[in-house]
């Protein structure tokens, strides 16, 4: 009868712990875009594109945007186009437009969708560059893009009263991009809220690797509405 009640308390705190953890995941949405939220991330739309998001946690900064295209001529977008304003960004690169500095290391989300994680050191030559004095290897920026498009800016042609994956977008080739009005793109990032290049997170901490994770759990759900 004793092993019987400890196997049930047992029991019952598994369950009370599961419906813990998913009540602490959230759903942000709005007419643009539904994605969930890992626990302690927050949501908040930007006041000067409403069809963007900034979600943060910590000094984490996710940006998504899913109507948006690129000013330049350039095929695909300049690496400043999707960086400048992220503040850990700015801090490496000292006169945009360049290309981005350090080293960037790729993990594949899906067969379509890649991360790509940028990395600075003292070792970076660059005039253009900044570098962190402290000795180590630190990660200052992130992107996510489609493999099949190429570029910075994932363009797609809209669907309208859809809601999909990015997976299961009509994606257009950046040099195909702007044929027609029913065409936009979308953008993700993620940045570190300091210009102080020495407290950026070091390659392959717990903490970055856990925020980068969290990113792309995050954006695996992402839908894009229209």
């Amino acid at each position: 009868m004793m092993k019987l009640k400890c196997s049930l308390t047992f029991s019952l705190s598994l369950v009370f712990l599961t419906v813990s953890l998913n009540a602490q995941k959230r759903t942000f949405e709005n007419q643009y875009l539904k994605i969930d939220l890992e626990t302690g991330w927050t949501a908040k739309a930007v006041s000067s594109s409403l069809s963007a998001i900034n979600i943060t946690k910590d000094k984490y900064i996710l940006y998504i945007a899913t109507q948006t295209a690129q000013a330049s001529g350039v095929e695909g977008g300049r690496f400043s186009e999707i960086s400048m304003g992220a503040k850990s960004a700015d801090a490496v690169l000292i006169a945009p437009p360049t290309p981005p500095c350090g080293d960037g290391e790729e993990t594949k989300i899906n067969r379509k969708i890649l991360r790509n994680d940028l990395f600075v050191s003292s070792k970076e030559k660059q005039e253009y560059c900044r570098t962190p004095t402290n000795g180590k290897n630190v990660w200052y920026f992130s992107y996510i893009y489609n493999s099949t498009t190429g570029g910075y800016f994932n363009y797609y042609r809209i669907q309208k009263n859809t809601s999909l994956l990015l997976t299961e977008l009509k994606e257009i080739k950046s040099e195909d991009f702007g044929s027609t009005d029913e065409e936009t793109g979308w953008v993700i990032t993620m940045a570190y809220n300091s210009k102080d290049i020495n407290s950026f997170p070091q390659k392959g901490s717990p903490a970055l690797n856990s925020a980068l994770d969290q990113m792309v759990s995050m954006v695996k759900s992402l839908k894009i509405k229209h």
